[in-house]
């Protein structure tokens, strides 16, 4: 089992404990979203299709959230919004916290409308989400009595400056785009190598820094090449984390754009921990 484990933590920012889980023997909505992923990987996308209705028969929220994903992001469909937030949606319900995630992301992107209120309320309930009751330290939080009481949650925005919402609705935007993105590196698991990678967001230049942590070998099964067990320390295997992250993290820069007013003290840590189990 791989895992990857974000612990963040902020000052004008929001705070968050994040699991990111996928075990070694795929369930069977794992199965099937692969399936449709093969077929779009060999551009097969009729049959891709194929696969993604077989698999939204039968239920599987995986397969929900990936129609989301090609819906929103056009993969072998005609890109459609208010289709991927339905199948987000289906996804959330069946348990798949990443939809959640998935739109924030959405609703805070500027090719979708941005839905200030939406992205903040959908933070709340993905994978990283701001902490209720600390207002000053997390200004994208709302009040406990708030967060799921849609009537409330609406009502306390409305209190909000714009700058604050403006400022939010961006963060979520990037903090949300990595929660959903952030994957444990192929490479790092091909060679059986675990690691730590802090992560700095500072929203009022805009920038985000990267600090490497300690890196853990663990053992590997069945017959290991030689090359694999001396490879495993080499820049290449360690500096994947960092590079993961940083793809994601550039891609979640440019497709924000940056508002004004925020205060330039504000700075969000992340702390990606990923492990092999």
């Amino acid at each position: 089992m791989r895992r990857a484990i974000l612990a963040a933590g902020a000052a004008l920012g929001l705070a968050a404990l994040l699991p990111l889980s996928c075990c070694a023997a795929l369930t069977p909505g794992q199965e099937a979203a692969a399936a449709v992923t093969r077929r779009i990987e060999a551009r097969e996308c009729a049959g891709a299709v194929d696969e993604l209705k077989s698999g939204l028969k039968r239920g599987f929220g995986e397969v929900s959230l990936l129609a989301g994903t090609m819906y929103e992001h056009a993969v072998c469909v005609q890109r459609d919004w208010n289709r991927a937030v339905l199948f987000y949606s289906q996804a959330y319900v069946n348990g798949v916290r990443e939809a959640a995630d998935r739109m924030a992301a959405g609703y805070a992107a500027p090719e979708n409308g941005a839905d200030v209120a939406a992205a903040i309320w959908w933070a709340g309930k993905g994978r990283i989400k701001a902490s209720p009751g600390l207002q000053t330290l997390a200004p994208c939080a709302v009040d406990a009595a708030a967060a799921d009481d849609m009537d409330r949650f609406v009502a306390e925005l409305q209190t909000w400056p714009q700058w604050r919402l403006a400022m939010c609705n961006y963060v979520v935007g990037v903090m949300s785009t990595l929660s959903a993105e952030i994957k444990y590196p192929a490479l790092a698991q091909a060679y059986g190598v675990g690691g730590e990678v802090t992560l700095r967001f500072l929203p009022a230049v805009p920038k985000i820094d990267m600090k490497r942590g300690d890196t853990q070998e663990y053992q590997l099964l069945g017959i290991v090449n030689g090359d694999v067990l001396r490879d495993r320390g080499a820049s290449m295997v360690t500096g994947a984390f960092e590079k993961a992250i940083g793809t994601v993290a550039e891609r979640a820069l440019r497709r924000y754009p940056q508002p004004s007013g925020i205060p330039a003290e504000a700075v969000f840590y992340v702390r990606w921990i990923f492990k092999l189990d």
